[in-house]
């Protein structure tokens, strides 16, 4: 049972959120020329949230690298209609780009929205080769709450022992890179989940589940190459979750690079980067573009 004040607060959260959202893509185009775009396509049992997009550059021979993203929104906010811009520049760019909905909390609670993310990362793996997406050459990115479970994920798929503790399957495709934009990490720290996140990490989920959200623990020198990005203005706890786990996968040897946008007389925000219209964003997607490209094989 959700308790009312938090409730109350994935309402707020929900209303902020896509307030903030209308205004910044107020008068984006949902199609452009040079991508094409598939609308809708039913990934899992669920109609309404099990549905995901597939943003494709228009001029393309053969296959294309893909990005599968995790949209962000705290566990319990956002669609891919929030990132469908975002997702068609990067196709744009010469990427597949896979954008799906997932079911949201307090309907759901954790590890559930993470078992839509391997439903997607499956349904890739059985049906990306009928839209030219290339599995030999797949990307994972996240940002926000996205983040942590692109971060999840990704350990799962290359941490057996981890994959155990979830039951899951490995998708056959290869994932070659990640990257995580602003990630909400490190959820083992005391006080790190409060107000609306609680709807999906309730006391008693937390409990349950410690070994599974002990994520950095699994992570080893398998991992491929991440790219770690936060904003000088970002909130505390991915800023500062950034920052960590750029210290921490160095410890470890894992390939990585953090990138930290904005300053003093430019500062940007949390998850600034899917901003359209902002030349700072321009500039990190394309930091993001460039990294996914130097491991293309």
């Amino acid at each position: 049972m959700v308790p009312q004040s938090v409730k109350e607060a994935v309402f707020n959260m929900q209303k902020d959120c896509k307030r903030s959202d209308d205004q910044r893509d107020k008068g984006l185009p949902t199609s452009i020329p040079e991508v094409e775009r598939i609308n809708n396509i039913q990934y899992g049992n669920d109609p309404v949230w099990n549905l995901l997009d597939i943003y494709l550059p228009r001029k393309r021979k053969g296959k294309v690298p893909t990005i599968i993203h995790i949209h962000g929104g705290g566990w319990c906010y956002g669609t891919k209609e929030t990132y469908q811009f975002y997702g068609m520049n990067l196709a744009k760019n010469g990427f597949g780009f896979v954008n799906f909905n997932y079911p949201l909390a307090p309907d759901v609670q954790f590890p559930q929205e993470l078992d839509n993310v391997n439903k997607v990362f499956h349904w890739v793996a059985e049906h990306g080769n009928e839209y030219d997406l290339d599995l030999n050459n797949v990307f994972i990115s996240g940002d926000s709450a996205g983040g942590q479970m692109a971060e999840q994920y990704l350990t799962i798929l290359f941490n057996d022992e981890y994959r155990q503790l979830f039951g899951y399957k490995k998708p056959h495709l290869t994932v070659r890179a990640a990257t995580l934009n602003c990630a909400a990490c490190f959820l083992k720290i005391p006080g790190i989940i409060q107000g609306a996140i609680k709807a999906y990490f309730p006391p008693e989920v937390v409990a349950k589940n410690h070994e599974r959200l002990n994520t950095e623990k699994y992570m080893t020198k398998n991992l491929p190459p991440i790219f770690i990005m936060t904003a000088n203005h970002d909130m505390p706890f991915p800023h500062d979750s950034m920052i960590r786990l750029d210290g921490y996968l160095m410890a470890k040897g894992i390939t990585h690079e953090l990138h930290i946008y904005g300053d003093q007389d430019h500062p940007r925000g949390h998850v600034f980067h899917i901003d359209q219209r902002d030349p700072i964003a321009t500039k990190c997607n394309r930091d993001e573009m460039n990294f996914y490209r130097k491991y293309i094989k």
